[in-house]
């Protein structure tokens, strides 16, 4: 049975979404259970009684806006932080949430622990699933030395060979291949991935080689990825709004987004399966993103990265 811990306060729609999308996955997989976190509030209308879906009512809520102080570690009762307590003790297999992301690393990194000392954790989101294609890291690090973002490297390349049968090829985000080109930091980063048997580094990556070419796992800081990635998906959503009512096209571009994306990321680095999906996602992206979570859960994506990093 994959147990899946949901926090239901995180996203913009409340959580209405989550319980929609607990049930929907409950009806799909039959080797599901959920436990939703969740905090009453006026005219929340609770989901219908079912063996595999529990509820656990929760006094406090992280919001999406709050900044990461040393009290946040004190709210043993909110939402997130029994979610995530939930990976400790063994009673969960993977944590979704669509709550605050700098809250959801500060705990995770307190709760859970690092894989390994000084490899800091990364969200890595997959630009496509087939061939399986990684951007990393999208906002958990914005300030990263080059020793970051070799562990960066380091577990997209982990990513990359636990959920494919494809050999990760790293690249390095920069404002062109040539050598002389990029900040100090990205200079330094080439030089010690140049010096690495793994994981294979083909060199820098400009920005077209985000969705295509021979790299697929991309690395950058949490900055520029997150800015990518936002950019992407605005095109993308903008292309699908102009094209609506052209029949064909809107028809391709929808089954892009709904069949090449999974919804949310994947935080590696860490002691435990995690899923952070966006704090605007409907019922269709919270489903995406409980599906998301099953997976990782399925592969024990965090005990097949840990594998690999330590071998």
């Amino acid at each position: 049975m994959i147990r899946v811990a949901l926090d239901a306060m995180g996203g913009d729609l409340g959580p209405r979404i989550a319980f929609g999308g607990a049930i929907e996955i409950l009806s799909r997989h039959q080797d599901v259970a959920i436990t939703l976190y969740y905090s009453p509030c006026s005219g929340l209308v609770l989901p219908e009684p079912h063996e595999r879906l529990s509820l656990v009512v929760c006094s406090d809520v992280i919001d999406a806006n709050e900044e990461i102080v040393l009290s946040l570690f004190r709210r043993r009762q909110s939402t997130l932080y029994r979610a995530l307590q939930s990976l400790v003790d063994g009673s969960a297999d993977v944590v979704v949430t669509l709550g605050n992301t700098g809250a959801m690393v500060a705990l995770a990194r307190h709760l859970l622990g690092v894989l390994r000392p000084k490899l800091y954790p990364a969200l890595i989101r997959e630009l496509y699933s087939n061939p399986l294609r990684c951007l990393v890291d999208l906002g958990a690090n914005v300030h990263c030395p080059p020793s970051m973002l070799v562990g960066f490297a380091e577990l997209g390349a982990a990513y990359i060979e636990a959920l494919s049968d494809e050999a990760p090829k790293v690249g390095l985000l920069n404002v062109g291949v040539e050598s002389s080109k990029g900040s100090v930091v990205i200079r330094e980063t080439n030089r010690l991935l140049s010096d690495r048997t793994w994981p294979s580094y083909l060199g820098y990556a400009e920005g077209t080689e985000l969705f295509e070419g021979e790299k697929n796992v991309i690395v950058c800081d949490g900055m520029v990825g997150n800015a990518v990635l936002k950019a992407s998906e605005g095109l993308l959503s903008f292309l699908m709004g102009k094209f609506k009512g052209l029949g064909g096209a809107s028809s391709l571009f929808e089954t892009f987004y709904q069949t090449e994306r999974r919804h949310g990321a994947c935080l590696v680095g860490v002691r435990g399966n995690l899923v952070k999906g966006h704090g605007c996602s409907d019922l269709p992206a919270m489903i995406g993103a409980i599906e998301y979570g099953v997976d990782i859960a399925r592969a024990d994506l965090c005990s097949a990265i840990a594998a690999r990093i330590f071998d």
